[in-house]
């Protein structure tokens, strides 16, 4: 993926397929996990974990502060052991996407939607 100098942010989206009866299993183990994540690598802005409305998947998303930032923080989680969280939630597919946000839409406290900019053009 080309990086795009004026990225407000990068998000790393992780979608698991897991039996509904692990969902909300792996739906605390990730949580738990993304916390102790944050903790060591500064980079990191935000996470989000959904559970589907049929319980076959939970949708993790994690919010770096720029694809830098991400790559500074791949010491913090190259150890995890991701295959053992696959294992242990029987999750049976798991899909990678990656995405750099370059507009971003918040409601403010006039009720309007408005443009985020991008810091380089704040």
């Amino acid at each position: 993926m080309t990086a795009m100098p004026n990225a407000l942010w990068f998000t790393q989206m992780i979608e698991y397929h897991v039996p509904a009866c692990r969902q909300e299993s792996l739906a605390q183990a990730l949580a738990t996990r993304s916390e102790q994540l944050a903790s060591r690598c500064p980079g990191l802005q935000g996470v989000s974990i959904q559970a589907s409305d049929d319980g076959s998947r939970v949708l993790q998303c994690l919010q770096w502060q720029s694809r830098q930032a991400w790559e500074a923080s791949a010491q913090c989680f190259s150890d995890e052991p991701f295959l053992q969280l696959l294992r242990q939630n029987q999750a049976h597919g798991v899909n990678f996407a990656a995405f750099q946000a370059l507009r971003s839409l918040v409601r403010s406290s006039d009720g309007g939607l408005h443009c985020q900019l991008s810091p380089n053009h704040a």
